[in-house]
């Protein structure tokens, strides 16, 4: 969804902030990948039905063909989404890796976590500033 975000975006510091996380993303599956391999186990893929559903609403939302402002605050709202539940995600992941005594694990999990919550800050200033520009402009 970032790079679609990133294309629907017209600010450039939603766009920039969308970009910069899917790189984030790139190294964030490359440390789960590395936490798999500590544990000596082959990841397997799985649909994650919690951001099917934010897809598919980000989907629906756009048949009703918003304006830009409009649109951009929507994917806005969703990336907070997004953010919010990979959040509670890496704290669950992290206490289960420390009860298993995974130090490695734990370290790229909270490298990941830390990433997550950058983002969401990220997110919710840009929410913050665009709103008020969009008041002063009506």
């Amino acid at each position: 969804m970032l790079p679609l975000m990133s294309q629907e975006s017209q600010h450039a510091e939603v766009k920039s902030a969308f970009d910069q996380h899917e790189q984030e993303t790139k190294q964030q599956i490359l440390n789960l990948e590395q936490c798999f391999q500590a544990l000596g186990v082959a990841p397997q893929r799985s649909t994650c039905h919690a951001i099917a559903g934010l897809k598919q609403e980000h989907d629906s939302f756009l048949k009703e063909k918003p304006g830009g402002n409009i649109l951009e605050m929507f994917d806005l709202g969703g990336a907070a989404k997004t953010e919010n539940y990979e959040i509670a995600s890496y704290k669950g992941l992290i206490d289960k890796a420390k009860l298993m005594g995974q130090q490695q694990c734990v370290q790229l999990l909270q490298q990941n976590l830390s990433q997550e919550e950058a983002m969401m800050k990220r997110v919710e200033m840009i929410t913050h500033q665009l709103s008020q520009q969009m008041l002063t402009q009506a």
